[in-house]
Order: structure tokens, then sequence, then C-alpha cells
């Protein structure tokens, strides 16, 4: 087993017992007051619509390069409705080595990653960071993150996937040659997946398309 595989295994491993034992066990209804729209706190929405943008970014990076023996898009479907807990398997799990030619249909990767629809992703999330932070209350959301399971494992998988967005990142570089630091910016939430996209689309578009 590689470093890799063990140190994925280990932080998936520590998310799970540390939202299992450690989180606070309130649940105060934000998430029904989420998915009703029932006047949820800016900062609240802004958060947990980034865990539903999240999954796009890593559908594009992933199933980019879907040649594994393990195959990617369970992992990055499964990350809609269960973020990085869904995500990191595939990490340890997977060798990373190419065993089998693409499974992902040739028309899907070029809507994946059409720029036009990575421009409207980083549009649309720079609108939704900038309207939490400008209209959300941070007392609020310091209170919910101390009081609910919900709102603490949520804000905990933001801060999860960013990170593996760092490493996605990395393994696209290798995978596509790009050579220059451009995966440090997936430091920025899915707006950094974004900027490496663009930057990168030419020389990421030989290697997919090719």
């Amino acid at each position: 087993m590689k470093i890799r595989q063990i140190v994925f295994f280990l932080v998936w491993s520590g998310f799970i017992l540390y939202a299992w034992m450690v989180a606070p066990n309130g649940n105060d209804g934000y998430l029904n007051q989420l998915i009703r729209m029932n006047e949820p706190d800016p900062l609240l929405f802004t958060v947990f619509s980034l865990l539903g943008l999240f999954p796009i970014t890593f559908m594009i990076l992933l199933l980019s390069h879907d040649n594994s023996r393990l195959p990617a898009w369970p992992f990055a479907a499964g990350s809609f409705v269960l973020g990085a807990f869904a995500l990191l398997p595939f990490f340890f799990l997977s060798t990373a080595e190419k065993k089998r030619s693409d499974r992902i249909p040739n028309i899907l990767k070029k809507v994946l990653n059409a720029v036009y629809f990575h421009v409207l992703l980083m549009i649309g999330t720079a609108i939704l960071i900038i309207y939490g932070l400008l209209q959300g209350d941070f007392t609020f959301y310091a209170q919910a993150f101390q009081n609910s399971q919900f709102v603490h494992v949520m804000t905990i998988d933001l801060f999860v996937l960013t990170g593996l967005s760092i490493f996605t990142l990395h393994w696209d570089q290798q995978k596509t040659g790009v050579q220059n630091k451009s995966f440090l910016w997936g430091i920025l939430p899915v707006i950094g997946v974004m900027v490496y996209l663009l930057q990168n689309k030419e020389q990421r578009r030989s290697k997919i398309e090719g």
C-alpha cells in the first residue's frame, strides 16, 4: 500500500470518527431550513451551496481520466450527497495506474471541460461567496457550528474538500503534463479549480481528447 493510500485512509477514518464522536449532537433544524429555503442565513446558505458545487469540480477532474481499474464516477456522484466521505475512499482504493481505456464518452468529457461551463461556474461561485460574506451573520454561524452536528460537519467537509481539490489538481497535472504550480489555486473553493482549468485548458485538451 502506498503512502498516499495510507494517508487518505487515515483522513477518511479520522473524519468519520470525528463526525461520530466529537461533533456536537444538536440538530436545530438548519438542514430543513436550507432545503425549504426558509430564509436561511446567507453564510450558511453559501457553505451549503459550495458543497453542492464542489462535486462538479471533482467530476470534471476525475472523469477526464477515468481509466484506472476502479471507476471514479460512483465516488464523484456520491459526493453530491456525502461530500468528502464519498470521495476519499477513491483515493485510497485506487492505484491511479492506467488499466483500461477511458470509461467516459468523449461528448461528456467535452461538456465537462468546456470553457463556457468553467467560466459560468466560476462567476456563479464568486457571486455566491460574495453574497455569503457580505450578507451573512458570522456570529450566528459560529453558534450554529458549536451547537449543530450538521453545520459542524458541513463546515469541516468544506475544508476537507478544499484540501482534496489541491491534491486532485496536482494529480491532474501529472496526468496532463502541466508543468507549473497552478495546483495551488485549489486553495480557493471551486473558483481556484476553475482558474486552474482555464489557465491550462490547451495543455489539458490535448491530453484529454488525444
